[in-house]
């Protein structure tokens, strides 16, 4: 509906209620609400780790946040709490823990969210369905790059390994990652949910909120989120796949739809690009993983826009980011296909190999042969390879691992690439299109 400006007074109020620029509850002395519909995505990040246990209370944090009809309803780093209603065999990392002769039962939570907390301290009671898709998230970001060759691949590999090592050792929560890496050692431990594990859910009834106030002073970042580039006219759109995408059933050609999660806007706040909008997306390549370590491959792009008014723009657009379980270490090239990070089938097996044969060395202690080469079973491998006066004891466990090693990289099936529903992904839109958005 257009609204004349020459409309004032209670019949210019009425007319903006009507056409849902304003909240029926804007008038006067009533504050103004926004109500988040029933469907509506949130993704939450847990705070701190808990135990894994059914009906353990999570402490979480809004990953994103939430925009009804292009107002802020949720701010990012809303507080929402909930709890684990169940708990689930994680049956693959128990086999492949197994192998390092860890017996736990692993488990994944399956969790929901009762309640979220406004910033004046207001708790509001919310109704989510129940996630089990929980993993540490990571937002990946192509590279600036080239390709490069195999041997550099394998060096920026363990290079990459060295800097993960130290942020374990020396980074921000040193003493939780530490507890972590001493656990995988052992035969048997507790567990628990990693502090940073994000699920992603939705509404099963609607919400009725405050209005928070937009601040037009946008927060670290935020510019680069949801405002247009001013020299060039890329708009960067992030939004949420409406749909599983995985590399072992997509065919190149078949479409799928993401939904815009934030409105776009430019420099002098008209809004570009509305929330809700949905972009289409074509699968232009795939590739499922196959035996011998071959991982599975997903490229995609996007050549429509559809606006909520029903109208269709033609659009070029690139994925600029996205995220990813930090368990399934993906990695993207510069033209946005994603794919298994590469692991060091060379390096780290033969470093295995030569380590395992140090117990074999009459020239070493027996000892230091055993402390260095007994990698195979985690700390049980190592104290029995070092209590043990067998060398060939010694040994044997240390060509155990390594044996892992080569099955790990270069004999069982290559890992799939998959993206869950409500995964949030970042689009670039190319300058020319960009420009076609602009209002006139």
């Amino acid at each position: 509906m257009t609204i004349q400006r020459s409309l004032h007074g209670t019949g210019a109020l009425l007319v903006l209620i009507a056409s849902g620029l304003l909240p029926a509850r804007a008038q006067s002395g009533v504050a103004p609400e926004i109500t988040i519909p029933a469907g509506t995505p949130l993704e939450v990040k847990l705070v701190r780790h808990v135990p894994m246990k059914a009906g353990e209370a999570l402490q979480v944090t809004l990953a994103y946040p939430v925009y009804v009809n292009n107002h802020l309803a949720l701010p990012q780093g809303t507080k929402v709490t909930g709890s684990i209603v169940s708990l689930e065999p994680d049956k693959p990392t128990r086999v492949d823990a197994r192998l390092n002769g860890d017996f736990t039962p692993f488990h994944h939570p399956v969790v929901r969210f009762d309640h979220a907390e406004m910033a004046d301290g207001t708790r509001v009671e919310i109704s989510t369905s129940e996630a089990d898709n929980g993993a540490p998230l990571l937002h990946l970001t192509p590279p600036t790059r080239k390709k490069r060759s195999l041997i550099r691949q394998q060096w920026d590999g363990l290079v990459q390994r060295m800097h993960d090592t130290k942020e374990v050792i020396f980074g921000p929560g040193k003493g939780d990652r530490l507890l972590q890496l001493f656990y995988s050692q052992l035969p048997y431990h507790p567990e628990r949910v990693q502090t940073g594990t994000a699920w992603s859910c939705e509404l099963t009834e609607a919400v009725v909120l405050p209005m928070p106030v937009e601040s037009d002073v946008p927060p670290s970042g935020a510019k680069a989120r949801n405002v247009a580039n001013e020299q060039t006219s890329s708009l960067l759109l992030h939004a949420y796949l409406d749909q599983e995408l995985s590399s072992k059933d997509a065919k190149a050609g078949e479409t799928f739809r993401a939904t815009i999660a934030e409105p776009v806007r430019a420099p002098d706040k008209g809004l570009l690009v509305p929330e809700g909008s949905v972009l289409v997306g074509t699968i232009t390549r795939a590739r499922p993983a196959k035996s011998f370590g071959r991982a599975g491959i997903l490229r995609f792009d996007f050549r429509q826009l559809q606006l909520p008014e029903g109208e269709r723009k033609q659009v070029i657009g690139s994925l600029a980011g996205t995220d990813s379980s930090a368990g399934a270490k993906l990695q993207m090239d510069s033209e946005g296909e994603v794919k298994p990070q590469q692991q060091s089938k060379v390096l780290v097996p033969l470093a295995m190999i030569l380590l395992a044969s140090r117990p074999l060395d009459d020239d070493s202690s027996q000892l230091g042969g055993a402390t260095v080469g007994s990698n195979g079973l985690g700390f049980v491998g190592r104290i029995v390879g070092m209590a043990s006066a067998s060398r060939n004891l010694a040994a044997g466990i240390g060509f155990y691992g390594a044996a892992i090693s080569v099955y790990r990289r270069w004999i069982r099936r290559g890992r799939e690439v998959e993206f869950p529903k409500y995964n949030r992904i970042d689009v670039e839109i190319s300058e020319r299109t960009g420009r076609e958005l602009e209002p006139k």
